[in-house]
């Protein structure tokens, strides 16, 4: 078997096997550590599948001159983008996992039962869509269909869901603030929800937390606050086991959220958006994400002219400082453009004049 193929075999048999260990910890009789254990086994089941698929379709998980293979972002970046096997719900719904996850494995969270059930069977059915597109397998074939999360009370309405979710956390907040911790710990999965289906699927910061429980406080509607989970609903098939569970981003609402820059007018609602946190990478930081030299990053920016998009560039100005700031949405165009063969070489040698005598982009 060529190295190839056994690379895309080894990579499928362990992401298989930690889904399956992470159903395996969602269905285990006592909760410590579990809901971190089930977040980090179904990430990183993802992330092999997703190698699998890209190493499948590409031949590469490696971007050229870099030591590892790629991170996370970088595989959902491929799969949407490039090879094109997930959508856009599908993407949205790994961004949700990855936020989860990164909040287990860095801080903390406090997850109900109805969500985690939530991402353990989205992920089971997510996980079998792709087999089945790609390797034209299914998951029945390769783990005994007993091995499901089990819950005795599947959701099957999101916003049901959610409003009890936001019920508690209003519980909490209204205690006062010996259980603000709480409070903070049960939204910040919520929360993960709403960053997580943005364009540029921000993280969850303390700081965008720490506004949403100040403005919940001064009385604004929660569905002002996170106008993004509004959006979200869950497409269900079957009533017991096996039930089929994906969250889409296409619910019907009476709103829509304005763009930056955009009027608010009739049903748009603005999302506030710290600036800071939007446009948190400098030039350096995506020449490091990209694989390439600074140089060739500004040149490549130039040559998209990604300065020119408010969504993607900023100047920000701090005291007597200022910063050229770039955002997620930025970072995407970058790794798109040269995910479908841009010649770096090449756009140094139409952009390089603009360095000589100015200062770097």
């Amino acid at each position: 078997m060529p190295k190839a193929k056994r690379d895309v075999a080894e990579l499928k048999k362990r992401a298989i096997n930690s889904l399956v260990l992470g159903i395996e910890l969602f269905n285990r009789p006592h909760n410590q550590g579990r809901a971190e254990g089930v977040l980090i086994f179904l990430h990183h089941a993802f992330e092999m599948l997703l190698k699998a698929i890209i190493k499948d379709k590409t031949g590469t998980v490696h971007a050229k001159g870099e030591k590892y293979s790629y991170g996370f972002d970088k595989c959902l970046e491929v799969a949407q983008n490039k090879i094109k096997v997930i959508s856009d719900d599908e993407r949205a719904t790994l961004s949700i996992l990855d936020a989860y996850r990164d909040t287990a494995i860095h801080y903390y969270q406090d997850v109900s039962e109805d969500l985690l059930y939530l991402q353990a069977q989205a992920s089971v059915t997510l996980f079998d869509d792709l087999l089945s597109r790609v390797f034209k397998e299914r998951l029945a074939d390769c783990i005994p269909e007993r091995v499901l999360p089990v819950s005795t009370r599947p959701p099957k309405d999101l916003k049901v869901l959610i409003d009890s979710e936001l019920s508690q956390i209003d519980e909490l907040l209204q205690a006062g603030s010996r259980k603000g911790i709480q409070a903070a710990a049960r939204l910040r999965p919520i929360l993960a929800m709403a960053t997580a289906t943005r364009s540029d699927a921000e993280r969850v910061t303390e700081g965008e937390l720490r506004k949403a429980i100040n403005r919940r406080r001064r009385g604004d509607d929660w569905s002002v606050i996170l106008p993004e989970v509004a959006q979200l609903k869950l497409e269900t098939q079957g009533d017991g086991i096996p039930i089929f569970l994906r969250i889409k981003k296409d619910a019907d609402i009476t709103f829509r959220i304005a763009k930056d820059g955009e009027p608010v007018t009739g049903t748009l609602i603005k999302q506030e958006v710290n600036i800071w946190d939007k446009y948190n990478l400098g030039r350096d930081d995506l020449a490091k994400k990209l694989g390439i030299s600074g140089p060739k990053t500004s040149a490549l920016i130039l040559e998209l002219k990604i300065q020119e998009d408010q969504d993607c560039y900023m100047l920000l100005r701090r005291k007597s400082s200022t910063f050229k700031g770039y955002s997620k949405v930025a970072l995407d165009k970058l790794q798109s453009a040269i995910a479908n063969g841009v010649n770096i070489n090449d756009v140094w040698e139409r952009q390089k004049h603009n360095f000589r005598t100015k200062k770097r982009k």
